[in-house]
């Protein structure tokens, strides 16, 4: 008997076929012995219209609301998830995060979860009913409900799987498994069997969609066996694994993450910029300070709020770029070896470059948005073409 938690994306759910073709393979793949726990996101583009049609009513929506607002997703998908399996004779039965026991702070739009008590589902389970769960939203201690921000789905999925004590989680898109890079851009991108789960944390920071990085979090941090594959075929897709290098120390670039519409803003370092960001509620996708500055890279969606709060703050930001993007090589050592740097200068010859840095295992392209694609198609070329 395996307790597997399998996570389904809203591109997975996204029409009433996929979901029935969800639970068409569920039925047929599912062993009698094997407890399922289903992790569901909202349907393709639904919580894109939700949020459109907020912001049709208000600039400056209250986070509260937009929380009440936006779970309302996935409590559909759960719901027709849940009827679909039973049509194929299959005991089902759906919660929500807060019914699930995702207990989460009070940061409304990007809650973190400090705690998950999740009897109601084990009750279930041994009632030999598939437990299905909305994803992306949970409660506070003061019985309020929250969402976990961008990617909370993943993240709900790999903390209830440690919760459970899961023998498994497995994260279901509309793609194979993870590849050497985005392989909707780059045509010739190869799929990874197997990618270590540190390697994932850096892609996926670097904005990579296949999994959120607080998902990949949880799994190191409770040492979860997670599984990326596609809702579609249901074949073995990516195993995250504990790296173990086969190369003694060759350097090599593993993977390409990119990330589009970007706005940069910089500002003065100051004590009311330090006491806003004491309370900030936006993820931010990169920052750095330099002498009095400080430059913060952030999802253009959020441009609006942010303007609205450092307003508010009486804070005038000294330059705002938009149209902004990364891309991002990944690699044990890579950012430590100035080969890689000057190749990928050479191939960016005629890109402008805003900024280059680097982490721990990966380099960083700062361009315009418009460029972002053609610089990872070249590098991807070079790095991890055919016969790479």
């Amino acid at each position: 008997m395996a307790m597997i938690v399998m996570k389904f994306g809203g591109s997975s759910v996204g029409s009433i076929s996929l979901i029935q073709n969800i639970a068409e393979k569920i039925a047929l793949h599912k062993r009698s012995q094997d407890q399922l726990v289903l992790v569901v996101s909202a349907m393709a583009s639904t919580t894109d219209e939700l949020w459109e049609m907020a912001h049709t009513i208000t600039a400056r929506p209250n986070r509260r609301e937009m929380d009440m607002l936006l779970t309302a997703g996935e409590r559909i998908s759960m719901s027709m998830l849940s009827l679909a399996l039973q049509e194929y004779d299959l005991e089902a039965i759906s919660f929500t995060g807060s019914q699930s026991g995702i207990i989460t702070d009070e940061r409304h739009g990007n809650a973190r979860i400090i705690n998950v008590n999740p009897f109601r589902i084990l009750d279930e389970l041994e009632k030999d009913r598939i437990a299905i769960v909305a994803g992306f939203q949970g409660v506070s201690q003061v019985k309020e409900i929250t969402t976990l921000g961008r990617g909370g789905s993943d993240t709900s999925a790999v903390a209830l799987a440690g919760a459970l004590k899961a023998d498994k989680c497995e994260i279901y898109t509309d793609v194979a498994g993870v590849y050497t890079a985005d392989p909707r851009v780059v045509a010739d991108a190869r799929l990874l069997p197997q990618i270590g789960y540190d390697t994932m944390l850096a892609l996926a920071y670097g904005g990579s969609r296949v999994i959120h990085p607080r998902a990949v979090e949880f799994a190191i941090k409770y040492q979860i066996p997670v599984e990326i594959k596609s809702s579609f075929s249901f074949q073995p897709g990516t195993l995250l694994i504990n790296e173990r290098n086969q190369d003694m120390e060759t350097r090599k670039i593993e993977a390409i993450a990119h990330k589009e519409n970007l706005i940069r803003y910089t500002l003065h370092k100051d004590t009311a910029l330090q006491q806003l960001l004491q309370t900030w509620d936006f993820e931010i996708f990169r920052y750095s300070v330099e002498g009095d500055r400080l430059e913060l890279t952030v999802e253009a969606k959020y441009e609006s709020e942010i303007d609205y709060h450092l307003g508010t703050a009486s804070i005038s930001p000294l330059a705002k770029e938009p149209n902004l993007g990364y891309v991002i090589p990944v690699g044990i050592g890579i950012n430590l070896d100035p080969a890689f740097l000057a190749v990928i200068l050479e191939l960016c010859h005629d890109i402008q470059l805003f900024k280059v840095s680097h982490s721990e295992r990966s380099i960083e392209l700062l361009l315009p948005t418009h460029n972002v694609q053609e610089c990872l198609q070249r590098l991807h070329h070079k790095f991890l073409g055919e016969n790479k």
